[in-house]
């Protein structure tokens, strides 16, 4: 019986309390604490808890309160009320629904990791990061190095030249320096170039509002980061060491 009236919404306390006053009747506080093994302390709150939900009521004889517990009857009345405050509840939260799916989406906007396997997804989310960016933009990448699968060689000045079309400028720090790769890449417009030796096992880019890194082993993959401040901790470390780089 204690865990049915549990289920329904009343606290263990409560629960005490109630089935106490229906078994001995019109009562005084006194009389429930010694029954129901409540504290003193907690008697006053819980019975006043039982009276708003309609399970206790009480008279006053000779400026002493007596308590009696309602009819079990009225529990059902209670169920109802609760069925009706949970209905009303739904409404309210299906009215602020686009409220909260509108919080999710902006939150979903500003934090996003995706991973990129193979030479198809790899040039499928750099040439699509290049298509969102503005000649007010600038893409910086370190820990470039030439031996790499050819297929990707041959990808990125393609990358390159349409980021040149679009005036987009660019930074990037070599982990080598002479060879054939290093000496394209340098000559090209809008582009800077500077070197500094064992930087990286991984090529980082940071355009845009995304960064990403690049590993060119058995399985090419990138993995692809929206968020804010791990950005700009990319960006901040870039610009560190291209102060330390050489030209």
């Amino acid at each position: 019986m204690e865990k049915l009236l549990q289920d329904i919404g009343l606290t263990k306390g409560e629960t005490k309390v109630y089935l106490t006053l229906l078994k001995v009747g019109e009562t005084t506080t006194g009389k429930i604490i010694d029954n129901a093994g409540i504290s003193s302390g907690k008697i006053y709150e819980i019975l006043e808890k039982l009276i708003k939900k309609g399970l206790v009521s009480y008279i006053v004889k000779d400026k002493t309160k007596y308590f009696t517990a309602a009819s079990p009857n009225k529990i059902v009345d209670f169920m109802h009320e609760k069925e009706k405050q949970l209905k009303d509840k739904e409404q309210e939260i299906i009215k602020q629904l686009p409220l909260l799916l509108e919080l999710e989406q902006t939150n979903q906007k500003d934090i996003e990791i995706q991973l990129f396997q193979g030479y198809k997804g790899i040039q499928t989310i750099i040439f699509d990061a290049l298509s969102k960016l503005t000649k007010d933009d600038e893409v910086l990448a370190m820990g470039i190095i030439s031996q790499k699968p050819e297929t990707f060689n041959l990808m990125w000045p393609k990358w390159h030249e349409q980021r040149i079309k679009k005036k987009i400028n660019c930074k990037l720090l070599f982990s080598e320096k002479h060879t054939q790769y290093y000496k394209e890449l340098k000559k090209m417009k809008y582009t800077k170039v500077k070197t500094i030796a064992g930087l990286t096992p991984s090529a980082i880019d940071i355009m845009g509002d995304h960064a990403f890194i690049f590993t060119f082993g058995d399985t090419p993959s990138c993995l692809s980061i929206k968020h804010p401040e791990i950005v700009q901790s990319f960006k901040t470390f870039f610009n560190n060491l291209w102060d330390l780089a050489k030209e």
